[in-house]
């Protein structure tokens, strides 16, 4: 799954190493630290997603519910609410 937020671009993986987490990937180690700080950063080799962190399925969804309250609905135009 991807997910594109103003200040980063996130991948999101299946873990085959553990059942329960996944491996999210980053080009912004900042959003990373800010959305899973307490867990270890790893550079990668990838030109696109430079950085990436395993997190269990529970700490993903917390992050995903902090990503969702800091949308910004005013910067959406009324066209593009009108196309939806």
């Amino acid at each position: 799954m991807k997910i594109q937020t103003s200040a980063a671009n996130f991948l999101i993986e299946k873990c085959y190493a553990n059942n329960g987490c996944v491996i999210i990937r980053s080009n912004s180690q900042e959003e990373l630290f800010r959305f899973f700080g307490s867990l270890e950063i790893s550079v990668t080799n990838d030109l696109y997603y430079a950085y990436e962190v395993q997190a269990c399925k529970q700490e993903f969804a917390n992050a995903m519910i902090i990503m969702v309250k800091e949308i910004d609905y005013s910067e959406f135009s009324e066209f593009s609410l009108q196309m939806a």
